[in-house]
């Protein structure tokens, strides 16, 4: 899988540096809310604009990360609070003290345990 993804990634790198190449000579003004850029190569937005996208991506899955750790920390958690529930169930009924015997009457029932 490690091989995979290493290939897309120079992939992605490769044809981004045919692009900037192709458009190497030309020049463009940019205009950022009230910033103006002027006579920009295109090959320095299109890098730039890539490294922006690469870092909000890895923004979001850092924090996708951090949510799935703790979800799985609160999970460990609960599985680990559960177990201990199981084993002191299975202690309770080993440990339970015997019924008291229960006798039979004529005049009803009676408890014989002392």
């Amino acid at each position: 899988m490690y091989f995979i993804r290493l290939f897309i990634y120079l992939a992605f790198f490769f044809l981004l540096l045919f692009i900037m190449l192709q458009n190497s000579i030309e020049k463009v003004n940019l205009y950022f809310f009230n910033i103006t850029f002027e006579q920009l190569h295109v090959f320095w937005i299109i890098f730039f604009s890539f490294l922006a996208g690469s870092f909000f991506a890895w923004l979001i899955t850092v924090y996708q990360e951090i949510v799935y750790r703790v979800k799985i920390f609160r999970q460990k958690n609960e599985i680990k609070n559960l177990r201990k529930e199981v084993h002191n169930l299975r202690k309770m009924i080993v440990e339970e003290p015997e019924t008291p015997e229960i006798k039979e009457t004529e005049s009803g029932v009676e408890d014989v345990s002392d």
